[in-house]
């Protein structure tokens, strides 16, 4: 007796397709779903509207407090007041706040010793303030739709600089989004794939919180695949699509799939950018590519001045970033590096000072003389001077 398979077998495979192919639809359809949701309850500005985004490169703004010049479309901050302050202005065609709900700005060469604010002018004529955030090599959009103070008519843009210049900096553009869906969802598609540079976390996945997304790539997948799971558990019950094991696991294939292929795409773009900052470079090139490039090349003017033989190297910095990097970078020689400077008392003769970054010290030249917080002061000779950071030698 022989057993006849070939009744079944078309039925059976129709139906191994449609759960195969039920897998990729429920989980579009889990995303797209808990994308309406997301924006429904997050989307600050309006679902339609013409309004067009607005943008302007660096060379349009000026400096009203500060020292800079334009230079190819870019706005170069060379130097701070004496109060550590510079301020590059816009004063673009006045346009509704409403209309606009985020600003990004574009810089480059910021240090960690520097601050940055953004500065707006209403038609009432009142100024208003807020922070910039400095995350993963880039200033982070600000969202402005939320702020009770983003309103009526703007008349004058402006970035703030404080702090500490090692290096010149770059303002390369500013840009303001759309309040309208349509205007904004390229932006926000280009967020979730803009490079994540490397970073401890970058091993096993792209880290969502380092390139501003509110929902990280992991929690976004895990909740999509958690959606479709309960879609297709519904459509059993309705006798619409069965539900079995190879649906569930095709599912959970795709997201991790997504999730892999998204974490290669991120490290290509990173060997594309290491490539270009590094290849053919010798070790001193290799460290002036870099962000920390004006630390490094401060540490190495300041090694070729001292002897072979040294004393004490007694490193100062405002930031702890600058303040570690360069006690590395000092090493083997005898490096105590702090924030603040000790009371006189405590520096001995042969002792090297150097600062990077520090505000609070002042060199009086013509009197060789060192000086600092309540009455402190050295003599010293100067050795180095270079863009506010130096090195001295105590006798």
């Amino acid at each position: 007796m022989s057993i006849q398979l070939e009744p079944h077998s078309a039925p059976y495979k129709k139906i191994l397709r449609q759960d195969w192919l039920a897998a990729p639809l429920l989980f579009f359809a889990s995303a797209l779903i808990l994308s309406l949701v997301y924006l429904h309850y997050n989307w600050p500005g309006k679902w339609m509207s013409s309004t067009k985004p607005l943008s302007w490169n660096g060379a349009a703004l000026t400096m009203s407090k500060g020292q800079g010049y334009s230079d190819q479309d870019k706005l170069v901050i060379k130097e701070l007041t004496n109060q550590g302050i510079a301020v590059a202005a816009l004063s673009p065609p006045a346009f509704q706040a409403k209309d606009y709900a985020a600003i990004r700005w574009s810089v480059s060469g910021v240090t960690p010793a520097v601050e940055m604010e953004f500065l707006w002018r209403t038609a009432e004529n009142r100024v208003y303030v807020r922070p910039l955030v400095w995350a993963a090599n880039t200033l982070e959009p600000l969202e402005m739709a939320t702020d009770e103070n983003w309103r009526g008519q703007i008349l004058d843009l402006a970035i703030i600089v404080k702090g500490t210049l090692a290096t010149p900096i770059l303002v390369n553009d500013v840009s303001l989004e759309s309040s309208s869906l349509p205007g904004a969802l390229p932006n926000i598609v280009k967020q979730w794939f803009a490079l994540d540079q490397w970073q401890a976390t970058s091993i096993n996945f792209v880290d969502g919180d380092a390139i501003h997304k509110n929902v990280p790539s992991v929690l976004a997948i895990a909740a999509i695949i958690l959606l479709a799971l309960i879609l297709s558990l519904i459509l059993a019950l309705a006798k619409v699509v069965p539900l079995n094991i190879a649906m569930v696991w095709g599912m959970v294939l795709l997201g991790w799939f997504i999730l892999d292929a998204r974490w290669q795409a991120n490290l290509f773009q990173q060997l594309k950018l290491t490539h270009q900052l590094f290849a053919g470079k010798t070790w001193e090139d290799k460290h002036l590519a870099v962000a920390d490039n004006a630390l490094f090349d401060f540490t190495r003017s300041v090694k070729a001045k001292l002897p072979t033989a040294t004393g004490r190297i007694l490193y100062f910095s405002d930031d702890v970033y600058s303040r570690r990097k360069g006690a590395y970078h000092f090493y083997p020689q005898n490096v105590l590096a702090r924030n603040d400077l000790p009371p006189a008392s405590q520096i001995k003769t042969g002792d090297y000072i150097a600062l990077f970054a520090k505000k609070g010290v002042k060199y009086d030249r013509p009197h060789q003389l060192l000086m600092w917080g309540d009455n402190q002061s050295l003599k010293v000779d100067l050795l180095f001077w270079a863009e506010g950071n130096a090195l001295f030698k105590v006798y």
